[in-house]
This record gives C-alpha cells, sequence and structure tokens, in this order.
C-alpha cells in the first residue's frame, strides 16, 4: 500500500480544507516557526489512532479542534482523510478488492466530551481495525518512521527496552503483538467464564433439587384452590340470591308510595294557588311604600345638599382673601429681585474691562520666556549627547575589562577541573584492572544457568504430566456425578413424599382415641372396598370408653355363608378382633357379579367391589363416584409403608454411589494437590532460571563495561590533555587584551567632567521653562475668568427678564381675584331662603309615607298566613317523596348489590350469577347450606392454603426449564474448555513466530546499520547488541559504534552530531529490513552541521531509491531544501490559520534545463 494524499479540515490549524500531496522521492515541508508544519506529521499519525493527547502536543483530544482565532469562530469538529494506492493488492483480505482505501476519522465536541468517528471506505470501524491495518503495514501512530521534533535525542537517550521497538517494526511483529495480547485478554476473559459456568451448574443442580420439591407442593396447592373456587362460587351464589331477594322487596315498597304522594301534591298545589294570590295583592302595596319613602329620602338629601353648599360658599370667601395676600407678597418679592439683577450685571461688566486690559499687556512677556526657555532645552541636550557618549565609551571598557578578567578566572578554574580530573580519571584506571577472578565468576554463573535452565525443563514436563492426571480425575469425578445426583434426587424425592404423607396422617389423629383406620392394614388395591363396606364406621375408635366405638362382640364372626364366588373382606385386612364380625358379612367380588349374587345375602351382609361399589342384604346399592376420604387415607398408609421399604434400597444406591464419587473426588483434590505442587515446583525453577540468567548477565554485563569504562578513560585523558593545552592558550590571549586596554581614570575624569555641564544646564533650562509656565497659567487663568463672568451675566440678565413678566403676571392675577370675591360675599344669603322652603316639603312627605306604611303592613299579615298553610302542604309532600326516595335508594343499593355479587362472581368465579351452581358442583334439588357455614368452610380453606406458604405454580415448567439450562451450560463449559485449550497453542505460536521473525529482523538490521554506518561516516564501524535477556522478545537493544579513528564503544560517549547520524543510520536500517510506506522526518537535520546534512541527504536520496518509502522531510535548512524533490510551503498569513503552497522542484529543473 502506498499513501498518497492527507487531507485535513479543521484540524488545529488547518481551518480550510487542505490537500496535501504524498508522491515518491522526497517530499520538503518548510515554513516559519510557528506556522504549524508539525500539524501535517501530528494529522497523519492521529488519522492511523493515535490515542495520547499529550503526544500530540494537547491537553485532551479536542484540542486537535480548530479553536477559533479573533476573525474567526471556533469549530466543533474536525476530519482527517488519509487515501492509501492498493494497486499492489496488500490490504488485508476484507479490503484487498478495493484499489484505493480512504481512511477517515472525524471528533465531534460534544457537551459531555469528545466522540472519535473511524471510517474505511466510508464505512464505520473500531479504532483497533485501524491501529491493527496500518500495523500490518509495519506502520502506525507510534511507528519509529515518523520521527517528530527531539524524537532522535530520545531514542539516543532511550534506554535498551524502548529501543527494540525498532526491530518489532523491522520484524513485522507488532502487528503480532497486539494479536497476542488480544488472545491473552479472550484466555483471560475465557477462564473467567469457565470459573462462572462451574458456579452456575451448581447453582442449578441445587435449583433442580429445590423445583422437584416445590412441584410437589404446587399440585397440593392446585387441590386447596380447587376447593377454595367451588366454595368461593357458593358463597357468591348465595350473596346473589339475598341480594336479589332484597330487590324485589324494595320495588313493591316503591310501587304503595307512589299513591300518598299524587294525594299529597294536590293539596300542595291548591296551598300554593292561595299563597301566590297573596303574594301578587301585596305588591301594588309595596311599591306605594317605596315611592312615598323614595320622595322623602330625596327631600332629605336635598336639606343635607344646601347644608353642604353654604359650607362650602363660607370656604371660598377665605380662600380668595388668603390667594389676594399671598399674591401681594410675591410681587414684592419679584421686584426686590430685580434689582440684585441690575446690581450684579453692572459689577460683572467692571471686571471684564479690568481682565482684557491685563491681559494685553503680559502678551510680550509671555513671547520672550519662550524663546529663553527653547534656547536652554537645545543647550541641555547638546550637552547631555556629550555625557552620554563619554558615558557609553567608559561602560565598554569596563565592562570588556570585567569580561576579560572573568575569562581569566574561568580559564584559571578550568585548568585546575581539568588538573583534577586528570588526577581522577588516572586514579580509576589504576583501580579498574580485569582479574582472573572475574572471568571465573562469569564461567559459574554460565554453569548455574545452564544447570538451572535443565532444571526448569524437568519441573516444566512434570507440570504438565500432573495437570494430564487432573484433567483425567476431573473428567472421571464429573463422571461419577451424574449417577450420585440421580440417587440423591430419588433418595430426597422419597423423604419430601414420606414427610408429606406422614404430615398428612399425623394431622387427623386424634390425641384422645385412635379411629379404626389407624388400627387396620388393608392389602394393596382394597382401599376403596374396606371404605365402602364401613363407611363412616371407620372413624370410630375401639376403646369401649369413647362415646362411639366398637366393642368386644363384634369378635364373635357371624356363621352365615358368603354367596358363591365371593371372597371375604377378612382375607385382605388385618383389623382387631372387635371387627371380625363385621369382616366375615363382608364378601368382595368384582363388579359385573354384584347384582348377580346380591339376591343370595343373608341379613347383615353386603357385597363390595374393589373399586369401591356396595350391595346391602336389604336391597341397598351405591355405586363409587370417587374415592372416599377413608380409602384416600388407606392408601396413603400403603404407599407411606411402600416408600419405607423403596428408601433402604435407594438409601443404598445412593451411598455406593457416594463413595464412589467421594473416592474420586479425594483423588481429583490430590491430583490438584500434585498439580500445584508441580506448578510450584515449575515456578520455583523459573525463578532461579532468571535469578541465575540475570546473574550471568550482570556478571557479562559488568566485564563488558569495565573495559568499555577503561577505553572511555583513555579517550577521556587523552581530551582533556588537549583541552589544557587548549585552555593555557586562551588564558594568554586574554592577558594580552587585558593589557591593551585604556587607563581607566582617564575615562572617568571625562566623564564626571561632561556631567557637571549637563547639571548646569539642566539648572538654567529647568528655570527658562519655569518662568514660562507661571507666564502662561496666569494667561489661561484670566481667559478662564471672562469666559465665566461672561456666562454669570448671561444668567442675571436672564433672571431680571423673568422677574420683570413675573410681576406682570403676578398684577393680572391679583386683579382677578379680587372680583371673585365681591362675588362670592351674596351666596349665603341665597342658601338661606331655598332651606326654609325645604322644610315644608319634607313634612308633607313624612305623612303620606306613614298611610302607605300601614297599608302594607296589613297585606303582610295576609301573605304570612297564607306562607304557613302552604309551607304545612309542602311538608307533607316533602314527607312523601322522602319516602319515595329512601324506597328508591333502598332499591338502589339492591340493585347494586346484585351487580356487585355478580361482578364478585365473574371476578372470583369468572362465570354469570347462573353459572355458580355448576362451578359449586351443588345438586339439584339438594337444599342450600347457610351462608355462615359456607364462609367458615371458605376461611379454613384459605388458612390451609396460606399454611402451605409461598408456593412456585410453575415449579413442573421451571424444572424443564432448569434442566434444558443446565445441559446448555454443561455443553458451554465443555466448549470454554476447548477454547482455553486452543487460544493457549495460539499464544504459544505467536510467541515463536514473533521470537523467529525478531532474530531474522536483528541479522538484517545490524548488517544494514553496519553498512550505512560506514556510508554515513566514510568508515569506521557499528553494531547492534541484545542485552539484559536471553529472550529476543524481551531483550534490550544496545547500540556500539567507532568513527574513523575512534575505538568502539556505546553510542553514550559520542558527540551530539555523531550521535544523530548514528540515531538515523538506525532508523534507515530498520527501512531496508521492512520498509515502510511512509516516513516523516520533523526537523532531524537541526543538529548537523552544513558536512552532516550533504551525507543525510546523499543517505535520503539513496534510500528512495532503493526503498518504496516515500519521505517526507521538514526542515529549515537551505542544503536540505535545495536536496528535496518538491517542496510544499506553510503560511500562515491570517493569525493562527495556516495555509499550504507547493513548489515542484524536479520539474523546475527540468523546466530550466529545457530553456
Amino acid at each position: 500500500m502506498k499513501f498518497t494524499n492527507v487531507r485535513l479540515v479543521g484540524f488545529k490549524s488547518f481551518v480550510e480544507p487542505t490537500d496535501f500531496e504524498i508522491r515518491d522521492g522526497l517530499t520538503g515541508i518548510v515554513g516559519p516557526n510557528g506556522c504549524g508544519k508539525s500539524n501535517l506529521l501530528e494529522a497523519l499519525r492521529w488519522v492511523m489512532g493515535a490515542t495520547s493527547a499529550k503526544a500530540l502536543r494537547g491537553e485532551g483530544m479536542d484540542a486537535v479542534i480548530f479553536s477559533g482565532t479573533s476573525m474567526r469562530p471556533a469549530r466543533n469538529w474536525a476530519e482527517v482523510i488519509l487515501t492509501l494506492d492498493n494497486a499492489d493488492r496488500t490490504a488485508p483480505a476484507e479490503y484487498n478488492d478495493e484499489p484505493v482505501l480512504e481512511i477517515s476519522r472525524r471528533i465531534i465536541r460534544k457537551d459531555d466530551g469528545t466522540q472519535s468517528i473511524y471510517k474505511i471506505n466510508g464505512k464505520d470501524v473500531r479504532a483497533k481495525d485501524v491501529q491493527l491495518l496500518f500495523a500490518d503495514a509495519s506502520t502506525g501512530a507510534n511507528s519509529p518512521a515518523l520521527v517528530r521534533q527531539g524524537q532522535v535525542a530520545e531514542l539516543i537517550s532511550a534506554k535498551p527496552q524502548n529501543r527494540r521497538r525498532l526491530l518489532e517494526e523491522a520484524a513485522g511483529v507488532t502487528g503480532l503483538h497486539s494479536r497476542r495480547h488480544e488472545a491473552e485478554l479472550r484466555l483471560r476473559a475465557t477462564e473467567q467464564n469457565l470459573e462462572r459456568l462451574d458456579d452456575v451448574i451448581g447453582e442449578l443442580e441445587n435449583q433442580k433439587v429445590a423445583l422437584a420439591r416445590q412441584a410437589r407442593q404446587a399440585t397440593r396447592y392446585k387441590n386447596v384452590s380447587g376447593d377454595i373456587r367451588r366454595t368461593e362460587a357458593m358463597l357468591a351464589h348465595l350473596r346473589y340470591s339475598e341480594a336479589t331477594d332484597a330487590q324485589q322487596t324494595a320495588e313493591a315498597g316503591l310501587a304503595e308510595v307512589a299513591s300518598i304522594i299524587e294525594a299529597t301534591a294536590r293539596a300542595a298545589a291548591a296551598a300554593s294557588t292561595t299563597q301566590s294570590e297573596a303574594h301578587e295583592a301585596l305588591e301594588p302595596l309595596r311599591l306605594a311604600e317605596a315611592e312615598a319613602a323614595a320622595r322623602l329620602h330625596r327631600l332629605t338629601v336635598a336639606r343635607e345638599g344646601l347644608d353642604d353648599e353654604a359650607a362650602r360658599a363660607d370656604a371660598e370667601l377665605n380662600r380668595l382673601s388668603a390667594e389676594i395676600e399671598r399674591l401681594k407678597l410675591d410681587i414684592s418679592r419679584e421686584e426686590d429681585l430685580l434689582k440684585d439683577a441690575d446690581e450684579a450685571i453692572a459689577a460683572f461688566n467692571s471686571e471684564d474691562e479690568e481682565l482684557k486690559t491685563l491681559d494685553a499687556s503680559q502678551a510680550d512677556r509671555l513671547r520672550s520666556a519662550k524663546a529663553l526657555m527653547e534656547q536652554t532645552a537645545e543647550a541641555l541636550a547638546v550637552a547631555e549627547r556629550d555625557f552620554d557618549q563619554k558615558s557609553a565609551v567608559a561602560a565598554e571598557n569596563e565592562g570588556r575589562r570585567k569580561t576579560i578578567a572573568e575569562n581569566i578566572a574561568a580559564a584559571e578554574r578550568r585548568l585546575e577541573k581539568i588538573a583534577g580530573e586528570i588526577s581522577e580519571y588516572q586514579r580509576e584506571r589504576d583501580v579498574i584492572a580485569p582479574a582472573p577472578e572475574q572471568q571465573r565468576a562469569l564461567e559459574e554463573a554460565e554453569a548455574k544457568f545452564n544447570a538451572a535452565e535443565e532444571a526448569t525443563r524437568a519441573a516444566e514436563a512434570a507440570f504438565h504430566r500432573a495437570e494430564e492426571e487432573r484433567s483425567n480425575a476431573e473428567e472421571r469425578e464429573v463422571a461419577l456425578r451424574a449417577p450420585l445426583r440421580e440417587a440423591e434426587q430419588s433418595l430426597t424425592e422419597i423423604d419430601a413424599e414420606r414427610e408429606a404423607l406422614s404430615r398428612v396422617l399425623t394431622a387427623n389423629e386424634s390425641d384422645e382415641w385412635r379411629p379404626l383406620t389407624e388400627l387396620v392394614a388393608v392389602e394393596p388395591g382394597y382401599e376403596n372396598a374396606f371404605a365402602a363396606a364401613l363407611g363412616d364406621d371407620t372413624g370410630a375408635p375401639i376403646d369401649e370408653a369413647a362415646p362411639a366405638h366398637w366393642s368386644s362382640i363384634g369378635s364373635t364372626p357371624i356363621n352365615a355363608p358368603l354367596p358363591e364366588g365371593a371372597q371375604s373382606l377378612s382375607q385382605f385386612v388385618r383389623a382387631p378382633d372387635a371387627l371380625r364380625r363385621r369382616l366375615s358379612a363382608i364378601g368382595v367380588v368384582s363388579e359385573n357379579d354384584g347384582d348377580r349374587l346380591r339376591l343370595q345375602l343373608q341379613p347383615g351382609q353386603r357385597l363390595v367391589s374393589r373399586r369401591g361399589d356396595v350391595w346391602r342384604w336389604d336391597g341397598f346399592t351405591a355405586h363409587s363416584d370417587a374415592k372416599t376420604a377413608t380409602a384416600i387415607r388407606l392408601e396413603q398408609r400403603n404407599r407411606l409403608a411402600e416408600l419405607d421399604r423403596r428408601l433402604e434400597s435407594v438409601q443404598a444406591t445412593a451411598n455406593a454411589a457416594r463413595g464412589e464419587h467421594d473416592e474420586a473426588l479425594e483423588t481429583l483434590k490430590k491430583k490438584q494437590s500434585f498439580e500445584r505442587e508441580a506448578r510450584q515446583l515449575f515456578s520455583d525453577a523459573r525463578r532461579a532460571l532468571d535469578s541465575a540468567r540475570s546473574t550471568a548477565t550482570a556478571l557479562e554485563r559488568e566485564h563488558e563495561r569495565a573495559a568499555a569504562r577503561l577505553s572511555s578513560l583513555d579517550e577521556y585523558l587523552a581530551r582533556l590533555a588537549d583541552d589544557d593545552q587548549e585552555t593555557q592558550g586562551a588564558k594568554t590571549i586574554l592577558l594580552e587584551e587585558k593589557a591593551a586596554l585604556p587607563a581607566e581614570h582617564l575615562l572617568t575624569d571625562a566623564v564626571a567632567a561632561s556631567r557637571d555641564v549637563v547639571s548646569e544646564k539642566r539648572i538654567t533650562a529647568d528655570d527658562a521653562r519655569g518662568a514660562h509656565n507661571d507666564l502662561a497659567r496666569e494667561a489661561k487663568m484670566r481667559a478662564d475668568r471672562l469666559q465665566e463672568i461672561a456666562r454669570e451675566r448671561d444668567g442675571w440678565m436672564s433672571r431680571r427678564e423673568i422677574a420683570g413678566d413675573r410681576i406682570k403676571e403676578l398684577g393680572e392675577r391679583l386683579e382677578k381675584t379680587e372680583g371673585e370675591l365681591e362675588v362670592s360675599k351674596g351666596e349665603p344669603a341665597r342658601i338661606e331662603e331655598k332651606r326654609s322652603a325645604l322644610l315644608d316639603q319634607i313634612s308633607q312627605a313624612e305623612k303620606r309615607r306613614n298611610e302607605a306604611a300601614d297599608a302594607l303592613a296589613e297585606g303582610q299579615g295576609k301573605a304570612q298566613e297564607a306562607d304557613k298553610l302552604a309551607k304545612a302542604a309542602d311538608a307533607e309532600a316533602s314527607a312523601a317523596r322522602e319516602a319515595r326516595a329512601r324506597l328508591e335508594a333502598q332499591a338502589d343499593a339492591a340493585r347494586e348489590r346484585v351487580e356487585e355479587a355478580a361482578a364478585i362472581a365473574r371476578e372470583t368465579c369468572e362465570a354469570a350469577p347462573d353459572e355458580l351452581l355448576g362451578i359449586a358442583e351443588h345438586k339439584e334439588g339438594k337444599d342450600l347450606p347457610a351462608r355462615e357455614d359456607v364462609e367458615r368452610k371458605l376461611e379454613r380453606y384459605k388458612r390451609e392454603r396460606e399454611n402451605l406458604g409461598g408456593v412456585n405454580l410453575r415449579a413442573d415448567e421451571e424444572l424443564k426449564e432448569v434442566g434444558g439450562r443446565l445441559e446448555e451450560v454443561t455443553v458451554e463449559r465443555e466448549d470454554c474448555d476447548g477454547a482455553i485449550k486452543k487460544l493457549r497453542a495460539a499464544i504459544n505460536g505467536l510467541n515463536r513466530e514473533a521470537r523467529q521473525r525478531l532474530l531474522d529482523a536483528f541479522e538484517t538490521v545490524n548488517s544494514n546499520f553496519g553498512d550505512l554506518f560506514k556510508r554515513l561516516f566514510n568508515g569506521g564501524q557499528a553494531e547492534l547488541r541484545l542485552i539484559d535477556s536471553d529472550d529476543p522478545l524481551d531483550a534490550g537493544l544496545e547500540i556500539f559504534a567507532s568513527p574513523p579513528g575512534k575505538k568502539l564503544a556505546s553510542m553514550s560517549l559520542m558527540s551530539g552530531g555523531e550521535q544523530a547520524l548514528t540515531a538515523t543510520a538506525l532508523i534507515f536500517a530498520v527501512f531496508m529490513a521492512n520498509p515502510a510506506p511512509v516516513c516523516v522526518l520533523d526537523e532531524v537535520d537541526a543538529p548537523l552541521d552544513d558536512a552532516n546534512v550533504e551525507r543525510f541527504c546523499r543517505m535520503l536520496h539513496e534510500m528512495a531509491a532503493e526503498t518504496e518509502t516515500r519521505f517526507i522531510i521538514i526542515t529549515h535548512h537551505a542544503l536540505t531544501m535545495s536536496r528535496m524533490s518538491r517542496l510544499f510551503g506553510v503560511t500562515m498569513i491570517e493569525r493562527g490559520v495556516s495555509q499550504l503552497v507547493s513548489v515542484d522542484l524536479s520539474k523546475a529543473e527540468q523546466l530550466a534545463a529545457a530553456e
């Protein structure tokens, strides 16, 4: 697969849709710092499934969404689309039919966080699917081929364990690691499922036993519920019958009260007519009395209105007098204000003239002061420039002198440090020396390691044998568990049935006298015959102290023979002697012979069939309809005896099965113990092996470290000698420069003289500026006062004008008010004349009103008498209606009770009222029982059902379901066991494959690394080593190199540029072993000088030609830019928004050559 294009929309600073083409050869990305170049690399990593926000330089994953600028709003989503060319059909099988793959990742910001959506060719997929797709292609979000800024330095300083990831990329086992991890997770989940299934099987077996017991209890519950249903049906029928009788009684009473209501209604109507006539005559009298009262009220109100009018006239006179006095005062106040305004205006005019005269006289002084201030300021500036120049020269000389002194002191300290380091390194070199004891310790550690490895193999074989024996023991224990479970289940069922029968039989026993049924033993099959022959007599005891009992006279048998073909019932019953006479008179025949043989019976004899039919000597015949309680009780006793006999055999079978199972279980426990011991021994052997390996590795590492340290110390001592010589030369040069500096006191004197001149010039300039500022301030104050005078003078002139207008207005109002006062003085006499005439009219109106009130009182007396008569008639009619209402209510209540009884019948019995007797199984013509008896019977049945407690009515169905579920879970457990074995085999296979591929890749990468190192350094040698573990999957990767002219040493001892080139050679060595589709190098050339950049670019061209990897280089180096096939420029014309432009240098060179 080949990477062809990346499209960014709203990703970090690329807010607009941006396409970045990835083509063959070298593609360069250039631009100033902070313009968003590295965002292209992060977009690639993000779309390939990166999950770490910190690795993308963000605090949260929503940091990849464009956050907005001052000109653009923030976005709520971002998307990156990566296009792959699959023309070579190397994609995974599910996508290999497509020539082009388009992988997209979109992130959406929500209130509760962010959500990433992955798609491949428009189909939603998981992040894991995308990561595996790129892992199989030897790349991915964390691929070493995507080298970010500073990653080369991280590779240099990385631990050997972390460097192993390069080998894993080269070996292509990154995908195998992911699959192995998934398989291990699935293995742990499957083992947990297996444990859970074992628990479920145990629970289901317990449930099965409990449900068998519940099923038997449910049968008893259903029988009692049937009795309750029949009793409830009888009770509902009785309630319905009572309600129907009450309804009929109430309807008859309604018919009788109807005639009474009619008679009382006629009497009430006549009284109402009389009442209406009396009230109609009363209305004209009431109207006349109201008119007279209204006229009297109007006259009285008019009199009160005259009183108010007189009071208002007096108040108006007082008001007008006060208003006249107030207006005179206002006119006097306005005249005073007019006089004050004239005086203030004259004063302001005088002050204005004085200020203008003074301002004209001060103008020449202000201009002269300004000119002097400018001259002194210019002289001060010239003096300050001269002072600054001399101060700068003195400061530079002083700084140079201090710098030289500091450098000389630093050189002396450096020489002391070099001498100390030389002495320390020489002492360390003398201490470090190869000793024979180290070699012997290393050989002993290797021998212990070999012995531990052999012991580990033996312990592993013993563990596998113990595991197999444990598995065989488990299979035997599981095989014996089923017979034991069946035997125990049978035993439980027998115990439960015996307990139930014993409880039922014991419940009916009397504490005082034992009934006959407790003293007889009837052969199975003859229970119905015995019960039918003796009937209720079986409940009597043989104790003669009982009120009803079997006496000893019954021990004498009857001599009369039974009919031919009949067998005496005594042959099938073991009973006390008191029953002998009765049993000898009872014969047992088949149901077909009874009618034929009954004519041969002697007095006192009877025949019975095994089914329960009875033929008596006196002609009485009874056929069996159902089993009697006595028959059922006898059958239960026989069943109990049979269960006692079966219990012994089943108990023996269960004990035998339990013994075999216990033996197998004990064997299993031993095998499990052996397995645990073997596992522990195997684990101890592995720990011993790891310890021996660590010891041997540590000794070997210590030996190599000592050799490397000796080489390093020699190199350090040579380097320190060169540094000492170089530092001595630098110190000599500094002493010569210090001697060439000018004398310090000459420069100091010149600066002091210049400072004095500046001080004098500054004083003169300050005096001139102060004088000018004083004059300018006074002129400003005069101008401000003139403006203020003008404003105040205008205000007083406005007030004078207003005062004149006010005086005129007040005079007019005074004249008008005086006229109104003269008019108001004649009003009281006119009001007194009106009051005298109104008093005569009020006297006549009171007389007419009294006459009308007397006539109204007489009419009201007649109306009240008519009301009493009407009220009495209405009371009688109301009583009749109330009686009818009561009867109607009784009838309604009776109907409601009928409906309620019918509803109860439908609710409890789910039947209509006429079907209740059928449900109750009541025979036609038989008297109905008393309601109280039925209620007591129903209560007894309900108590019996309640005593059963909680009953699971679905126990039978649940028992079948649990059985089926148990079979399913058992099959599922077997599947889990098989899956665990397959997963373990798969993990072992993945480890073997990864280990082999990693070793093959190590050989290839090591060879490539040596070749590339020689090409980059023009000689020298380099190699890779696996350290810290013998298992390649756990070992670390160490780099050893020797540039031309240097010894072979660890990369940490090389210079910065050498380390960068060496790390780059390792990255390219990985490419040559397993080239990735794309390689991004973000400012890898930053620590390199021009010569090394030239080598770096040359190797890039060679790698691009030798592999199909497409290289993207982010750089600031001009030489690197010149060697690119094409350049993309990232700009940020608008702050916070990146844009992409491209130039194809290869085509440009071709065009230039063509021209």
